[in-house]
């Protein structure tokens, strides 16, 4: 069983270098350590080249002292990664042909990957789990992928996130998945990411992800958020503010769905999101602050409601 991989990358900008890796360390089994050596030492297994300089010189005379793997690295986005004739199209969006490619090459046993496990997802993982164990401290730094590759690194003690540059994503699916990540992947892929607070970005992917199942609301509950989301520049922007104000002070959901006049299903969907992602909690009744509105108040109840609206849009510039 071959332990480690010795690969020496040639020809490519730093950004398609830091990509290479990251791909490479998605598509090798766990056990396998991966080096990172210079062209010029003897030991290389695999040798990965900008194909406008295979033909040199110095390149052939690598390849001709020495008896390594090689793939000739040319730029073809649309072929997301496909390998024909020992000649790579990058970036690599879809890792199967690389996989299949080092398998082929280097390992003589199945692989069991730890990055990633074959992108059909066979049972596809309820997501409140997913959320419950990216926000899980002990779990140290997990993965997200889904049935197109890897999506973001989590590191669950300082609640950060750093999300993949080859694969934006907008929302989340039922092929949402988690695994934990190596040391060497987790060093390759900080080193030159920007880190997001991960609640503010999972609750953002997941309130704009429409087939994700939600836990079922009833608006008789009482609920108060204790972390707010970031809400990104949208169209919905003004009523999230609204209903994040609302729970703020603690609210029954169907006193929120009245006086907000906001749509029902929108109300429901921010508190189910919030729930799910421990950024709120289920309260008694007498904790709610945003009054309750019913056929029995009065006069002087009515009054202060109004004004409670007019200081949040004031607040909210509204």
């Amino acid at each position: 069983m071959k332990k480690f991989l010795n690969i020496a990358v040639f020809g490519v900008s730093l950004n398609v270098l830091d990509q290479l890796k990251s791909q490479i360390l998605l598509s090798v089994p766990g056990e396998v350590q991966v080096r990172w050596v210079n062209i010029a030492e003897r030991n290389i297994d695999l040798l990965m080249v900008n194909d406008a300089f295979f033909a040199s010189s110095s390149i052939q005379k690598i390849l001709s002292q020495i008896h390594i793997q090689y793939l000739r690295l040319i730029k073809v986005p649309e072929q997301q990664g496909m390998i024909v004739d020992d000649t790579l199209s990058y970036p690599v969006t879809q890792l199967d042909h690389l996989r299949e490619w080092l398998q082929e090459k280097f390992f003589d046993y199945e692989p069991d990957y730890l990055h990633l496990p074959s992108t059909t997802v066979e049972q596809p993982v309820a997501i409140s789990s997913i959320f419950d164990q990216c926000l899980l401290a002990r779990n140290g730094f997990i993965q997200l992928f889904d049935y197109q590759g890897f999506l973001a690194l989590v590191d669950t003690m300082t609640e950060r996130v750093w999300v993949n540059p080859d694969h934006p994503v907008t929302g989340f699916d039922k092929s949402l998945n988690q695994t934990y990540a190596t040391n060497q992947f987790v060093q390759e892929m900080i080193k030159n990411t920007h880190a997001q607070d991960l609640r503010s970005w999972l609750w953002q992917m997941a309130y704009c992800s429409r087939d994700l199942e939600l836990p079922e609301i009833q608006t008789n509950q009482y609920f108060k958020l204790q972390i707010w989301p970031k809400f990104e520049p949208s169209c919905e922007r003004r009523n999230l503010l609204k209903i994040a104000t609302c729970f703020a002070q603690g609210a029954q959901i169907q006193t929120a769905i009245n006086q907000l006049n906001i749509p029902k299903q929108q109300i429901i969907r921010f508190v189910a999101l919030t729930y799910m992602l421990k950024m709120g909690s289920w309260i008694d009744s007498h904790e709610a602050k945003f009054m309750r509105i019913d056929e029995s108040t009065d006069q002087g109840q009515m009054i202060k409601v109004r004004s409670f609206f007019m200081k949040l849009r004031k607040k909210l510039g509204l």
